[in-house]
């Protein structure tokens, strides 16, 4: 990881024919995951948009490279009926990515061009939060809290429960994932793009992630999956 920064901050230093943008973009991202033994599957989907700067560092002819630095946040929501209590869930990501692409050009006319880009992404994750919002009657006693889960740590942390927390916890927190994460993934992926008007791009592309996220190998494996589209301004 150190040493990929070391190197996208040298290439961005370096004398050469250089153009920085900056991009916003939709993001959709799940986990598939792989279990010891039998059994696969993938996660429910989730949804988000994605903020950063890049420079296009041009090399020869139509090739360039592209690091970037961007902040994405991701999240998917639902709601259930459990032991007469209504629970609604929300997982939240937010990470910081440093994609390193390779993007060749093919220039159609002055004013529109094609281009293709591949290479890594490594991508930090930042908070993973699992919560779930509790309300209605338990044991005659009227709830209204909350209970999180730290994907990274595997802590729990609970609000306004305090005076029946265990019983709570005992039951949803069976619902609730419990298997911790790393936060560090390395994702390799590539797409297609278009310049508009010499500072117009716009671009959508695919990242599979290549590291386990599960930090106890005994689990399985759990990879991450992403696509998204761009619009950025180029200066």
């Amino acid at each position: 990881m150190i040493v990929a920064l070391a190197a996208m901050c040298a290439l961005w230093t370096m004398p050469l024919s250089a153009k920085t943008g900056v991009d916003l973009g939709y993001l959709n991202s799940n986990y598939r995951w792989k279990a010891n033994g039998d059994g696969n599957g993938k996660s429910e989907p989730m949804n988000g948009f994605f903020v950063g700067v890049n420079n296009d560092i041009r090399l020869f002819a139509g090739l360039s490279i592209q690091p970037g630095l961007y902040y994405s946040y991701l999240n998917d929501e639902g709601s259930e009926e459990m032991l007469y209590l209504n629970v609604s869930d929300s997982y939240t990501e937010h990470m910081l990515n440093i994609p390193i692409h390779f993007k060749y050009t093919f220039d159609i006319v002055p004013v529109f061009g094609v281009y293709v880009f591949v290479g890594p992404t490594l991508s930090l994750g930042l908070a993973a939060t699992n919560k779930m919002s509790v309300t209605g009657d338990f044991g005659g006693t009227a709830v209204n809290g909350s209970v999180s889960y730290n994907a990274y740590s595997g802590n729990f942390k609970t609000d306004n429960l305090s005076d029946f927390s265990d019983q709570i916890l005992s039951t949803i927190s069976q619902y609730m994932p419990q298997n911790r994460m790393t936060r560090f993934d390395v994702l390799m992926g590539g797409g297609i793009g278009l310049d508009l008007l010499k500072f117009i791009t716009v671009k959508g592309g695919f990242d599979y992630g290549l590291i386990n996220r599960y930090k106890e190998d005994s689990l399985g494996t759990l990879n991450r999956t992403q696509f998204y589209v761009s619009v950025g301004v180029k200066f």
